[in-house]
């Protein structure tokens, strides 16, 4: 088999364990099997093993993800707030909720700190919810003044 990377025709099928690094952390997923090229290190897995890998990737992903961030699910839930209210309160839209609850990606620190507050005191959402109106009104005055 030729090596899709450099061309090579020096790959073999092989087991090997394989590191993933994300953020500064790391695992190593065992037995995977495939074709690897003995010049530029590549491989092609086996479908299970590529499943297998993948699998372990996004669980480091969202591990790290999810480290040190607030339960932004749970307290959204607690505020009667749905996705796409707090998209349009704190910014980012639904899209960005949707992906920091999954632990795709971090949740910027204002928000996570803002989310720890509404926690602790429930009560100050609706001062966010009647300042909000005028805070988009001034976005889009400023937008259609340009």
């Amino acid at each position: 088999m030729q090596c899709a990377s450099c061309g090579s025709h020096r790959t073999f099928h092989e087991t090997r364990d394989i590191p993933i690094r994300y953020k500064g952390e790391a695992i190593t997923v065992h037995g995977l099997a495939g074709q690897f090229c003995l010049d530029c290190e590549d491989a092609v897995l086996d479908p299970e093993s590529y499943d297998r890998y993948v699998a372990a990737g996004d669980g480091l992903v969202h591990s790290v993800n999810q480290r040190g961030t607030p339960d932004l699910r749970r307290i959204r839930k607690r505020l009667g707030l749905t996705q796409a209210e707090a998209g349009r309160l704190f910014g980012g839209g639904v899209t960005a909720f949707s992906r920091y609850e999954r632990g795709d990606i971090r949740p910027p620190q204002a928000l996570s700190a803002l989310f720890l507050i509404l926690d602790r005191h429930p009560d100050l959402l609706e001062e966010i919810r009647e300042n909000a109106p005028v805070l988009v009104r001034g976005k889009r005055r400023a937008a259609h003044a340009a």
